[in-house]
């Protein structure tokens, strides 16, 4: 019996989707302050490789929730690569003037703090972190998550606000 085609790795749903993937790289790597790690396009590569090799989507919500995952922890790697060459890794960097290196470092921190906070929630919320994955990551309206997650509106704004609550507080220190 001749296995289906991976709906991700045939040229029409890449055509649609791949604009979409690109936004939501532009997206993931402007909120995690991604400044020196990849760039756009190669994220969106990447996470289309390792889409493609991992899992066949069934639903939007498992492709652009898996999508903002793998580009999301394509980043917080990048930034713990950095981190780890700050701290005795054999990269010497010129090119950056010290506030820009400061900065940097500091946005590395922050994306690694970030994605703890939400597996955090993850753990304890799981309806209300699949909220933030798709509103926050994947960039849907939350007409659309309440639509993908069968949810009604009010219930999706109330996870939505819950969920930003307990990131604010999990992430002020």
């Amino acid at each position: 019996m001749q296995q289906p085609a991976n709906p991700v790795a045939t040229g029409t749903t890449f055509d649609a989707v791949y604009a979409r993937l690109h936004q939501i790289a532009q997206r993931e790597r402007k909120r995690l302050g991604a400044r020196a790690t990849l760039n756009t396009t190669a994220l969106v590569h990447e996470a289309y490789l390792d889409l493609c090799k991992n899992t066949e989507p069934e639903s939007i919500r498992n492709f652009y929730g898996y999508a903002a995952r793998a580009m999301r922890n394509l980043l917080i790697d990048a930034a713990r690569q950095r981190l780890a060459a700050k701290r005795g890794g054999q990269a010497h960097h010129t090119d950056l003037d010290a506030a820009a290196r400061q900065a940097s470092e500091h946005d590395a921190v922050q994306a690694i703090e970030l994605d703890a906070a939400l597996r955090e929630l993850a753990a304890a919320e799981p309806r209300c972190a699949q909220v933030v994955e798709l509103h926050y990551f994947a960039g849907l309206a939350l007409e659309e998550v309440a639509k993908v997650l069968a949810l009604s509106l009010r219930t999706t704004n109330r996870d939505w606000q819950f969920a930003r609550a307990w990131l604010r507080h999990e992430l002020t220190p």
